[in-house]
């Protein structure tokens, strides 16, 4: 969500573009829907005292609730982020998420540590599911579009941490970018989530579309294969390993 955030940000000062309605939507989206989800996992984490006035989580909880709610709901954001990028996937005949994944393709080229290519079979599978809710005119159902626009998010701050990760090797963030980690620990985040992105899309793709619509078993079967579900599990390999870089780099004295 920070690196989504920033480079939203940055574009926005470099005021080149005109409407960044869609991106600050789901750095909004993305950011609070974060920011509760790791309360929770801090009241958790602490179990009973968690849940007490003697640790500040269960306030940080309190205060961040609120961030899912004012100045649009996670429901307007995810409302706001399909009907965008569904006239995108409209205008370019469903090129707009292969193309993005593409870039990501090449960037693992250069870069094969960052997870872009798992990225971009997430993105991939996005473009694919977009595809078929159009033929099959599934975005009538309104709880089909707030599903549609929280797998975008997904996906496109995967595509956003894998490129920023690389600007972090390559020492061209800016000054005002959070610098607390180093490159290869944004590397290792960018593989986990670009993981987590991937497998998000395919598993809960395929639930929307199967409650939204009928298919065969032998249906059911090539959507999986169009979608790249075995690749998208097959990149979960070392993803436990990865995990416990990521504690180590949380934990480091520095």
């Amino acid at each position: 969500a920070r690196a989504y955030i920033e480079e939203t940000a940055e574009r926005i000062d470099r005021d080149l573009e005109d409407n960044l309605n869609t991106e600050g939507a789901i750095a909004k989206y993305m950011a609070t829907e974060f920011g509760n989800a790791a309360a929770d996992a801090s009241i958790q984490a602490l179990g009973g005292y968690g849940y007490t006035r003697e640790y500040m989580v269960e306030k940080f909880k309190r205060d961040v609730r609120i961030t899912t709610i004012y100045e649009g709901t996670s429901e307007i954001m995810e409302m706001t982020i399909c009907r965008d990028r569904w006239q995108f996937h409209l205008k370019t005949q469903g090129a707009y998420y292969h193309d993005m994944a593409r870039e990501m393709e090449i960037l693992h080229q250069k870069y094969n540590d960052l997870g872009a290519d798992v990225a971009a079979l997430g993105l991939h599978a996005l473009a694919d599911l977009l595809e078929r809710a159009r033929v099959r005119r599934l975005t009538r159902n309104q709880h089909i579009q707030f599903r549609i626009g929280e797998l975008i998010a997904f996906a496109e701050t995967a595509a956003t941490f894998a490129k920023r990760a690389a600007r972090a090797k390559e020492g061209k963030l800016p000054e005002k970018a959070n610098n607390r980690f180093e490159p290869g620990e944004l590397a290792v985040m960018s593989r986990i989530y670009a993981r987590d992105a991937a497998g998000k899309i395919a598993q809960d793709g395929l639930k929307w579309i199967l409650g939204a619509d009928e298919l065969s078993y032998s249906e059911i079967q090539q959507f999986e294969q169009k979608m790249n579900f075995t690749k998208i599990y097959q990149a979960q390999t070392g993803l436990i390993t990865d995990m416990d870089l990521m504690k180590d780099i949380i934990y480091k004295v520095k």
